[in-house]
């Protein structure tokens, strides 16, 4: 994982001037001044001599009277320690972090008239990218929770930071903690600003999908196609989550809308399909499976709908016709017209069984065929295919 610094330009240290200080203060901080003088350069390491100068002083400085019940003392000791922490690459910076932290709570309850806040924000993007360090290279281990944990540490240090939102999200994504993922991305949907905004709307629909929470799937699908109402993938989504949840009328409009804008979108015909088809339009269902079929033949769910759908009119056309109380000549004309509807679905069932004979609804669907049609040598060879399967 290459990682994204969140430090922002040339650290400002800001003084306060309140009252005298003593030399180990001032030593302190005129070394820590040198420090941030290489580092804004980007050569911090060669100011380490400096940085250990500081922390001498500091740790003199917080034994005296004078400055020990110093804000000041305590955010530049603070400081110390955490740059301390970046620079070592040993377990030593987990000391020098602690003392930090440490510190850094004593400053804050220590700074009543908030002297030193601008100070103790540097701070915080100082312990917040230690975290998001260490949380890469517990990533690039493979310790997806360990890089969470350190990630997530890092947001206290630095709240709603979005590179440590999104990257405690995807780690809690690869450690399959969902709940904690989902955590993390809700907060970066409403942030606009955020790159990868438009994917992770998506992501955080199809984690409530995965968690069984279609209600939440929807609402975070129909956010994605509202903010970016040209994005094809946000519209599926929300389209097919539709379905699944039965909202038929809703999402033939939904559709349609977006059909508009890709025509030659073989899905959305399909979709079309599907939500007609569940709304009792067979006509209309008819049409839009055939509407996908001429921009792509083969394909395969479209055939096996269509074939199953034209079946299904057969013999509900069949079963009316046997039903009813019709004089013979007028009987034979209906049921002739059954079976003219089932052989119009014949080259949709072969076609799907073409394009994948392992497809147990195909090969069913044909085997439906020649059971209407009494043909008991197809039904023999279908079973047989069918079998082979299992």
């Amino acid at each position: 994982m290459k990682v994204k610094s969140i430090l922002l330009g040339t650290l400002f240290l800001a003084s306060s001037v309140a009252f005298a200080q003593t030399s180990n203060l001032r030593k302190a901080k005129a070394s820590y001044d040198k420090f941030n003088e290489v580092k804004s350069v980007g050569n911090a390491t060669l100011g380490v001599s400096d940085l250990n100068t500081a922390k001498e002083a500091l740790e003199k400085a917080i034994e005296h009277e004078k400055t020990m019940n110093l804000a000041e003392t305590w955010t530049y000791y603070a400081l110390v320690n955490a740059d301390l922490a970046l620079l070592d690459s040993t377990e030593t910076s987990e000391q020098y972090v602690q003392k930090a932290v440490e510190a850094r709570e004593k400053a804050i309850s220590l700074d009543t008239e908030k002297e030193n806040e601008q100070n103790l924000n540097i701070l915080g993007s100082i312990l917040a990218q230690y975290e998001l360090n260490k949380g890469a290279k517990l990533w690039d281990s493979q310790d997806f929770l360990g890089a969470y944990n350190a990630f997530d540490k890092g947001l206290t240090y630095l709240p709603g930071d979005t590179t440590l939102l999104y990257y405690s999200g995807m780690a809690a994504v690869n450690a399959q903690d969902y709940d904690k993922a989902l955590a993390k991305y809700v907060e970066l949907v409403p942030i606009d600003s955020f790159s990868n905004n438009r994917q992770i709307i998506l992501d955080v629909s199809r984690l409530y999908l995965m968690k069984g929470d279609t209600t939440n799937a929807i609402k975070y699908a129909e956010i994605g196609t509202q903010k970016y109402p040209e994005d094809g993938e946000l519209a599926t989504q929300h389209i097919e989550l539709n379905l699944m949840a039965g909202n038929d009328e809703k999402t033939i409009n939904a559709i349609n809308d977006q059909v508009a804008k890709d025509p030659d979108n073989k899905n959305l015909h399909y979709y079309l399909g599907i939500a007609y088809s569940e709304t009792g339009d067979t006509e209309k269902a008819e049409a839009s499976y055939k509407k996908a079929l001429e921009i792509d033949p083969n394909y395969l769910d479209a055939n096996i709908n269509l074939g199953g759908l034209i079946l299904n009119k057969g013999i509900d056309h069949f079963n009316k016709t046997n039903n009813a109380n019709l004089q013979q000549a007028e009987y034979d004309a209906e049921i002739k017209k059954a079976y003219d509807i089932f052989d119009t679905a014949l080259p949709y069932l072969e076609k799907a069984v073409e394009i994948d004979g392992k497809s147990q609804v195909a090969l069913t669907n044909l085997k439906r065929y020649y059971e209407i049609k009494e043909d008991q040598a197809k039904i023999d060879e279908l079973q047989a295919r069918l079998d082979a399967l299992q």
